[in-house]
């Protein structure tokens, strides 16, 4: 990365300006920074700055503001990896250093339309630091949020809808999007996701002045969600895939990495993110080794001791990770190992799909993916008696609400467990 000052001349004079080069060279971008000089003369290439002593009124001031606004630049820029860079957000940078409109305020104006202004939200904060969350939209929220734009389009486009505005949302619309969806057969914890974004994007533009229209904070318009039953693997089950004999070197780095997100409880995406890291994020004390991870979604930093299957996972590998492989080619392989492991009893799980309940009867290692590993790791800690508290700092979950949704303990289970407290005796 490179950046300078410089003077550009024009007719009658030369304005100070600032650019930007990445290492790359692929984004070159230039600034005025709104200082304007008579004479060259006065300019000092070296230090990019105004001579002093100089016959300039004001010259001290300006080089002052001119330390500010790089200051202020490199300090912003700091935070975002070189790779990320994209000219949008180093010209919103740049404007900002230099007190100018963002591209956000240059735009924002003219995003009266709920289409323009989701679409613009996507492309500013995929790139910007959003004010609630104080990070950029991750590809997983970016991906969630993109679907949901999508099936709004098509709802517009299946209405045959000219404009569609903020003023639109209202009951009647949230009761019409609600059963064109339904009538797709989406299930209803995808419905009520694509609703749930929809009302964040409401929720910016009415935070921002776009709109008036207060809606979207009534209690029809809500998210639905409804609890299925999804499978984990109890300890012995994750016994048979630890102890299975895989020759194939792809298939026992898939089953290893798997074994670390069930006794870990990271998301699939901090564990590829682990083992992109390799050892870096290991650490040892009083003879326990730990891993390190800051959280991609929550940016939370979790601290998790490691137990014997993990350290038995690191000494076959001589201290080191699995490779990195990108998570659908786990869940590609994971099921077949689930079978070998002979994990095949029927599990019925019931949702709802086109407003209607639904029930499958499966064998249990086709429900199983990256994600059970973690919704393994919750309900199995839960089981031996780990205090909720302590799991949720492993896990990373913010509410009790939403870790108590991992655990998959059945009612009769749960009783016989709490009959054994004092209270009860």
């Amino acid at each position: 990365m490179k950046i300078r000052f410089y003077l550009r001349k024009s007719t009658k004079n030369y304005s100070i300006n600032f650019e930007f080069r990445s290492s790359n060279g692929n984004i070159r971008l230039r600034t005025s920074t709104g200082f304007i000089v008579q004479n060259s003369k006065q300019w000092d290439v070296k230090k990019e700055r105004l001579k002093i002593p100089s016959s300039i009124l004001g010259a001290s001031d300006i080089n002052l503001k001119l330390s500010e606004s790089i200051y202020k630049f490199n300090k912003s820029i700091s935070n975002f990896d070189d790779n990320f860079f994209s000219e949008l957000m180093i010209q919103n940078l740049m404007n900002e250093a230099f007190g100018k409109k963002t591209e956000k305020e240059i735009q924002i104006g003219s995003k009266k339309n709920l289409i323009e202004y989701y679409e613009w939200f996507l492309e500013y904060y995929s790139v910007n630091n959003s004010p609630y969350t104080k990070k950029i939209l991750t590809k997983g929220t970016l991906k969630t949020y993109k679907s949901a734009l999508t099936r709004l389009k098509n709802y517009i486009d299946d209405r045959k809808l000219k404009r569609f505005s903020f003023d639109d949302c209202n009951r009647e619309f949230y009761n019409d999007y609600v059963g064109f969806l339904t009538s797709k057969n989406y299930s209803l914890n995808y419905v009520g996701t694509m609703i749930q974004k929809l009302k964040t994007i409401i929720g910016f533009a009415f935070e921002e002045g776009i709109h008036s229209n207060t809606e979207f904070r009534k209690n029809y318009f809500s998210k639905m969600t409804e609890q299925i039953d999804h499978v984990y693997l109890t300890v012995e089950e994750l016994k048979r895939i630890e102890e299975l004999e895989l020759k194939d070197v792809l298939l026992d780095s898939i089953r290893d990495i798997f074994l670390i997100g069930c006794y870990t409880g990271l998301r699939i995406s901090d564990i590829m993110s682990l083992l992109k890291k390799s050892n870096q994020a290991i650490f040892i004390e009083d003879g326990i080794k730990y891993f390190h991870i800051k959280q991609i979604k929550t940016s939370n930093t979790v601290i998790i001791p490691l137990n014997k299957i993990i350290n038995k996972i690191l000494e076959k590998r001589g201290g080191k990770l699995p490779d990195y492989l990108h998570q659908n080619v786990l869940n590609e392989h994971i099921k077949s190992i689930s079978k070998r492991a002979k994990i095949t009893e029927n599990h019925i799980l019931r949702r709802t799909e086109g407003g209607r309940e639904i029930e499958y009867n499966l064998p249990k290692y086709k429900l199983v993916s990256s994600h059970t590993a973690r919704r393994s790791f919750c309900t199995n800690a839960y089981k031996s008696g780990m205090p909720i508290q302590d799991i949720m700092a492993i896990s990373g979950h913010k509410s009790e609400r939403v870790f108590l949704n991992y655990v998959k303990v059945e009612k009769a289970e749960n009783a016989k467990r709490i009959a054994k407290y004092v209270f009860f005796n």
